[in-house]
């Protein structure tokens, strides 16, 4: 894939031509002595030109697109194994964009692309057209911080896997990594949740000790059914237990009344036992005593009321008499009763304690099914642990296989590897002759999601301008090797440059130049006029024409509005 145009609806706009070669897009003070703060190379539109090439290539929506330059409308031409292609999309209505005049979903014409350049047709999560296509055209300022990182807050496992694309090694041995510890992860949690969540707990009815709660129900379970087993089922067992209660009931009241019957016999005979003395003589004795005489007459009258005294008393002791007859008689006939009701009680009873009645039986039918639920949970609950920790060991187990697998793929890979290696290793040496530079790849068996540990070094790149070679020459070695695309260009913003000095630029631009032009491809470039002076005085005329004047393909200045990349003034915030 190379660029070939870039227009817009817009006559204001600075069409871009682009070129086989080494392409410069330079921004360009118009009066270098006016030291007005407004005066800059800052807003010409460099960076936006990256906005607009990533937005042609069905980027997400910039916002500050639809709300700063409304209705404006890009097209990039571009070219595919030869085969010539037109993007086209409008500002307003960022969810569509048209390829060769067909109408498409960002989707759509992102799935084509991943086809056409990367030769990708199954689904790859996290290996998508947006992923790889910016490796090619870093955009955001976090994209030149390291040689690895290419999209703002992009995550390591997504970083590795794609470039490890882009560099030939086997993605398999990345996403399976990345399948098997979220595997595990997600296991081993689930394990947790089920041990300690107490919903779980509870819907499993389980407690501390869930061996010994088994154990306890199986013996419980056993119990119930041997109780179940010998249990009589008694169809009038209401009526008996009714006719039992009403039985004591009447028994309670029999023998009430035998108490009452014994108290009244007692009674009678107490009374019967008491007789008063009332002779007349011991009554004149008295008198006689006191020396008095007792007339004739009232002696008579002693004898007449003692007489009748003694015939009440004679007729008292004969009814009490009748009447202890009677009690005994209701005493022995309250007795048989008791003994007969006694006797029907007791077979009641020991009828209903061989008996059950039907609620009975099914309430301890219901306590067994309840009990072996029960034990099915508990049951279900202990094989789904057993489950999981057969599952973490086999994934752990898979894991262990493919670390070993890896290092096997590693070892073939040798001369894979070495091309790797040499390609960085000769870009590098161009800058830093006496500082070994290279690209490592290391099996990371660590308990983690990345597969490949990719190690661009160069020795002390800890100095200023050392990162931004290093992420020149690893861009530059994935374009040079060709691996899993179609990329023919190379894109950088001129901050690349920024932190280099003046002989590290030139050294990046001429082996750009020379690199892109004996592989027939593009290396893309946004510079500023200040960092072509710094290194200007190191390059001969010839060198200065062929890098520097027949590469450049638009000036943007600050001299006005017209002359900017949009024709218009516009301030974006694209961290919005």
């Amino acid at each position: 894939m190379r660029l070939i145009r870039l227009s817009s609806n817009m006559n204001s706009f600075h069409t871009i031509e682009f070129k086989d070669g080494l392409n410069l897009i330079i921004g360009k003070q118009a009066n270098p002595d006016d030291k007005s703060l407004d005066k800059t190379y800052n807003g010409v539109g460099k960076s936006l030109l990256i906005y607009i090439l990533h937005f042609c290539l069905g980027s997400n929506k910039i916002a500050p697109f639809e709300e700063k330059i409304p209705g404006w409308e890009f097209t990039l031409e571009f070219s595919i194994d030869g085969e010539l292609y037109t993007s086209v999309r409008n500002t307003t209505n960022q969810s569509k964009i048209f390829l060769n005049g067909e109408k498409l979903t960002l989707a759509k014409f992102r799935s084509i692309m991943l086809e056409k350049v990367f030769g990708v047709t199954e689904k790859i999560n996290n290996l998508t057209f947006n992923t790889l296509f910016p490796r090619f055209i870093r955009r955001d300022r976090e994209s030149y911080v390291t040689y690895d990182a290419f999209i703002k807050n992009e995550q390591e496992y997504s970083k590795v896997l794609n470039n490890s694309f882009l560099l030939g090694l086997e993605t398999e041995f990345v996403t399976e990594k990345q399948r098997l510890r979220t595997l595990f992860r997600q296991t081993k949690e689930l394990k947790t949740n089920i041990e300690e969540d107490p919903i779980i707990r509870e819907h499993f009815n389980n407690n501390e000790d869930t061996e010994i709660e088994i154990l306890d129900l199986e013996d419980n379970i056993e119990r119930l059914k041997n109780e179940l087993t010998e249990f009589k089922i008694a169809a009038n067992y209401k009526d008996i237990e009714k006719e039992a209660d009403e039985k004591h009931y009447q028994l309670k009241e029999l023998e009430n009344k035998r108490t009452l019957i014994n108290n009244s016999i007692k009674h009678i005979n107490k009374s019967l036992e008491i007789k008063p003395d009332l002779s007349e003589k011991k009554v004149i004795n008295l008198y006689n005593q006191a020396q008095i005489e007792v007339p004739e007459m009232v002696v008579k009258k002693m004898e007449e009321a003692i007489n009748f005294q003694k015939n009440l008393l004679k007729n008292r002791n004969k009814r009490l008499a009748s009447e202890k007859i009677k009690n005994h008689d209701k005493l022995k006939e309250t007795e048989e009763l008791i003994e007969v009701v006694g006797k029907e009680l007791d077979k009641a009873l020991r009828y209903l304690n061989t008996h059950g009645a039907l609620e009975d039986y099914n309430a301890l039918n219901k306590k067994l099914n309840d009990m072996q639920t029960k034990l099915e949970r508990l049951n279900e609950y202990q094989e789904i642990l057993r489950t999981y920790k057969k599952k973490l060991k086999d994934v752990q187990s898979d894991f262990n296989t493919q670390n070993n697998e890896t290092d096997n793929y590693i070892e073939n890979i040798q001369d894979l590897l070495e091309d790797i290696m040499t390609t960085f290793r000769d870009l590098s040496k161009t800058f830093y002759e006496k500082k070994p530079g290279g690209i490592k790849v290391i099996n990371n068996d660590g308990d983690n999601t990345i597969r490949f540990d990719i190690i661009a070094k160069i020795q002390d790149d800890s100095s200023d301008g050392v990162n931004e070679v290093k992420i020149f020459c690893f861009d530059m070695t994935i374009l040079l090797l060709k691996q899993n695309h179609k990329f023919e260009f190379l894109f950088h913003d001129s901050r690349l440059f920024g932190n280099m000095d003046p002989r590290q630029r030139y050294s990046l631009l001429k082996l750009a130049y020379e690199k892109v032009n004996s592989e027939g491809l593009q290396y893309i470039a946004t510079i500023n006029e200040d960092i072509i002076l710094s290194f200007k005085d190191l390059m001969t005329e010839e060198e200065y024409k062929n890098i520097i004047e027949d590469s450049t393909r638009l000036v943007l200045t600050d001299e006005s509005d017209k002359s900017k990349l949009l024709g218009i003034q516009v301030d974006m915030d694209y961290n919005k």
